[in-house]
């Protein structure tokens, strides 16, 4: 009961966001381990290069943008005119990637797209969509997540476009080679024209992928500058811990110190209640009223603590675990939705307003118990007559069970330890019971049966008293002489022969005879027992050798005839 009502479906969540945050912080700092201010003097001269190097591949394709533009203004020719706007396009789309390197370069690497600033912010706010607004929220965790796999995947396309624009440079080479190597003096007017038109062309197409690999290259370059593998391990892990892990600390910390604090004060309430229950029996053990108030206690001790590490989280600017800590709430929620009905079940049963109630008698595993307690995730079962007689059950078993208001007069088990009973016809006393065995013994031989299944073998309990009888059979040529007579002589002889043993007599109730019918040989059959009080499991097996022996004291002394075939004893 001292957990808390939430805490084990949202304990594995909090431990995978943990898990995805420590992985997370390596990629975090990856980007921005290269924007320190304190780069070495060789890498600030390094950008310097760079930058003048770029400047001069953005004047380069800015004067062939001039010739092609001039070219435009002359030609007449429609074809020539269209070769000339696609190798327009071409260059102006050159001179927006320098550009936009030239930029990233010189503010150390900043993705400059990311600070676009949106002309609509006034109409965003006339249509407030809070759906838009909750993706706001948890962006910064997609984009983390993202980032997991970013500097990998960003090295595998420059890797793989390097290669591509390298081919490419190779072939157009290979290919202006060839073109060359043509003998123009052997060639028409028409065609050295042709062959000047395709010669230019190719030389702007390999001029852009020279520029588009000198832009590939600039980027390789740029992250080579990360580190090494192990470096960019260590620093991301610092970095999670001094940044991430300091957070999450504080804010994991100040989560379980306060279910732990409210714990505490629940625990403190229960055992003063439960002192209170003790001291005035008349009271009951849990009523509605108080079960409501630790449901409620449960609830809002949550909601405290998880409120306080949002505050925390908030407080801290980090997005990216207040984004995690939504999520949660979200996950939360949706988990809860779906098992409504099944906690409704346990809030009744734990409520007491169940099929099951505490206090009450209820069959499980085939043996009674008494509920003696229901918390809000367990119940305890209790059976007075079994060793260590309490179990722990979790609440939805008490859902399908039906109890009974019973007084205390019924008995929770056939037996109890130190008994003596007959069991598949073996006479054993009882050593020990426990919830799962119990344990016999019979003569020094130790057997064991299961709780469940000695109770189905019907086992007699002989420990407070039983019957020991036997058949007497006389011949049948007595037919004629006095029943009653002979039943007298009977009971006469064997209180006789009991009398001998005074802690025997002591133990007998009563000695019975009668007359049971004639056999189908028409022999007269009689019967005869001894009745036993407590105390008398001892002469369990001697008391019906006892009677045959005072039924043929009685036939000697009244010289009755037994039947040739011999007379037939039998033990009930």
């Amino acid at each position: 009961m001292q957990k808390n009502f939430f805490h084990r479906s949202s304990g594995g969540i909090l431990l995978i966001a943990i898990l995805l945050l420590s992985l997370m912080g390596g990629e975090l700092i990856f980007a921005q381990s290269n924007t320190q201010s304190s780069e070495p003097r060789s890498v600030v001269q390094e950008n310097t290069a760079s930058l003048n190097q770029i400047r001069g591949n953005l004047d380069d394709v800015n004067a062939k943008r001039e010739v092609i533009i001039a070219e435009l203004k002359e030609t007449t020719d429609p074809d020539h005119r269209m070769s000339l706007e696609v190798t327009l396009s071409q260059l102006d789309q050159q001179k927006r990637n320098f550009e936009r390197i030239f930029e990233r370069t010189a503010l150390g690497g900043l993705e400059v797209e990311l600070f676009d600033i949106s002309d609509n912010e006034e109409e965003e706010i006339l249509h407030y969509d809070w759906q838009k607004e909750l993706i706001k929220i948890v962006q910064p965790v997609f984009s983390s997540l993202q980032n997991l796999t970013e500097s990998q995947r960003k090295r595998d396309f420059i890797r793989t476009t390097r290669a591509e624009l390298e081919q490419n440079l190779i072939a157009i080479d290979e290919a202006l080679i060839h073109l060359n190597e043509i003998d123009e003096s052997e060639l028409n007017p028409a065609s050295l024209k042709q062959l000047d038109k395709i010669k230019n062309s190719w030389e702007i197409k390999r001029a852009y992928y020279a520029n588009q690999l000198e832009l590939i290259n600039l980027q390789y370059r740029e992250l080579e500058k990360e580190g090494t593998l192990s470096e960019r391990i260590t620093q991301g892990t610092w970095n999670f811990i001094t940044n991430e892990g300091k957070i999450l600390l504080y804010s994991l910390g100040t989560f379980f110190g306060l279910l732990y604090i409210f714990s505490w004060i629940l625990r403190r309430l229960v055992k003063r209640h439960e002192r209170k229950v003790q001291e005035n029996r008349h009271t009951k053990r849990a009523n509605l009223p108080w079960r409501l108030m630790l449901l409620l206690y449960e609830i809002f001790s949550f909601i405290i603590a998880f409120s306080a590490m949002l505050v925390i989280l908030h407080s801290s600017g980090n997005m990216v675990l207040f984004g995690f800590a939504i999520l949660i709430i979200l996950a939360m929620l949706i988990s809860f939705r779906n098992s409504v009905p099944a906690y409704f079940k346990r809030l009744r049963t734990f409520l007491n307003m169940g099929l099951a109630r505490e206090g009450e008698r209820v069959m499980y595993q085939g043996i009674p118990w008494e509920i003696e307690h229901i918390n809000l995730y367990s119940v305890f079962l209790y059976n007075p007559l079994l060793d260590n007689g309490r179990i722990r059950l979790t609440i939805d078993l008490l859902e399908n069970m039906i109890s009974r208001d019973v007084p205390h007069d019924e008995a929770y088990y056939p037996t109890k330890a130190g008994d003596i009973v007959i069991i598949d016809s073996i006479y054993a006393e009882i050593v020990r019971q426990t919830p799962e065995t119990i344990y016999l013994n019979s003569y020094g031989a130790a057997i064991e049966y299961g709780t469940e299944e000695f109770v189905n073998r019907k086992p007699k309990n002989i420990t407070d008293g039983y019957a020991a009888s036997t058949h007497f059979v006389l011949d049948q040529d007595h037919r004629h002489d006095d029943i009653d007579a002979i039943l007298e002589e009977l009971k006469i002889t064997a209180t006789a022969e009991i009398e001998k043993d005074p802690d025997m007599a002591a133990t007998v109730l009563g000695v019975h005879s009668n007359y049971r019918g004639i056999n189908p040989y028409g022999d007269l059959i009689f019967g005869m027992s001894i009745s036993f009080g407590p105390n008398a499991a001892g002469y369990y097996n001697s008391a019906p050798r006892l009677l045959q022996r005072s039924a043929l004291i009685a036939a000697e002394k009244n010289q009755w005839k037994l039947p040739r075939k011999g007379y037939i004893a039998a033990e009930e």
